[in-house]
């Protein structure tokens, strides 16, 4: 990263040959001038703005001094908080904890969006200060040629700097896409698209904690079967198309898939009777679909898988996976394609 490299050069002498002593002498007559504390995290958002000007908290920076005001120190955490995010974001390895992942991803997008509110006001203020100097020169007597062209070579700058800004903007707008589309990602599930454990718990956050709902945890029958004699390609085929199918026969209720062979479906404001029936028809359905091995051309036997199901609310929906759990066991026992609601068995 940009920040390593320089922070190494500056060490020994910047890559143009600064010595460091210059640098940090240029830093801190930096936050001298906007009136910022020399703390650690002042300094480094001056060292970044000095020896990286390319960098985006550079821009962002320039972006709140070309409106003629000073740098407050709400605005240069939030930069430099940004700039944290973004490099912890790309550094981070799979293994780290969902919950961190959720919070820095929540972080960044505030910040990005923080950024690009101070870079669009910059370039309002720039774009106005350059129609402003436009205007005050058409009425410069032709006499007054040096301060004619002192206005002039002001508004080309403000043109210039409006310009910088602007890309800086669409420099903002990619990160806060890519932030976005990186949030989403790690919400789905990458073989079936659907939500994954994650993405299932920033559902349950979605509506009133007390709210009810229906809650059904599925598994398909007899799938390592089909998983030791074809291979695991054809089991994740058979669990793409699995997952296709009970999405679809349950829409609009939200599908996740819980892991393995497993789907945990969330159905809102239904009855438990209204639930059954929602999962015993995507499990007739799921059995009607004909599969066959792209390979061979042979013809497996109809899929059926075996549920649970728990009436619960969006606060408990988590611990209640347990209850339904435990009667897609009791269904399992009881000779697979069935559905368990509650305490009562029902034949799928």
């Amino acid at each position: 990263m940009k920040f390593g490299r320089t922070q190494q050069g500056a060490m020994d002498g910047s890559e143009s040959g600064t010595p460091f002593k210059e640098i940090a002498a240029s830093v801190l007559a930096f936050l001298d001038d906007q009136s910022l504390d020399p703390t650690p995290g002042n300094y480094e958002l001056g060292f970044l703005y000095r020896t990286d000007p390319e960098s985006l908290a550079a821009r962002s920076v320039d972006g709140v001094l070309t409106t003629g005001a000073k740098l407050r120190q709400d605005q240069a955490d939030y930069i430099l908080g940004a700039y944290h995010a973004l490099v912890r974001t790309q550094g981070a390895s799979p293994e780290a904890a969902p919950e961190a992942e959720t919070r820095t991803g929540a972080r960044l997008r505030h910040q990005t969006l923080q950024l690009h509110d101070l870079a669009s006001d910059a370039v309002s203020v720039t774009g106005q200060f350059g129609r402003d100097l436009t205007a005050e020169l058409d009425q410069i007597e032709v006499e007054s040629l040096p301060i004619a062209r002192t206005i002039s070579t002001m508004i080309a700058r403000s043109s210039d700097a409006e310009r910088n800004l602007v890309a800086a903007l669409k420099e903002i707008d990619a990160l806060h896409a890519e932030v976005a589309a990186a949030q989403n990602d790690a919400l789905r599930d990458s073989l079936t698209g659907l939500a994954n454990r994650r993405g299932f718990a920033a559902e349950l956050t979605k509506g009133p904690g007390d709210a009810p709902l229906a809650l059904a945890i599925c598994d398909i029958d007899r799938f390592k079967a089909i998983n030791d004699r074809h291979g695991h390609p054809v089991g994740d085929r058979v669990i793409k198309a699995v997952a296709e199918s009970i999405a679809r026969s349950c829409a609009p209720h939200v599908v996740s898939r819980w892991g393995g062979e497993e789907f945990v479906i969330l159905m809102d404001g239904v009855t438990l009777d209204e639930a059954h029936e929602i999962i015993a028809t995507a499990n007739q359905a799921l059995q009607k679909r004909a599969f066959r091995i792209r390979e061979s051309g042979e013809a497996l036997a109809p899929i059926s898988f075996s549920a649970g199901i728990v009436l619960t609310q969006r606060t408990r929906a988590l611990d209640a996976i347990a209850a339904a759990d435990l009667l897609l066991y009791r269904a399992k026992q009881a000779g697979r394609n069935t559905v368990y609601v509650q305490d009562t068995a029902l034949a799928a």
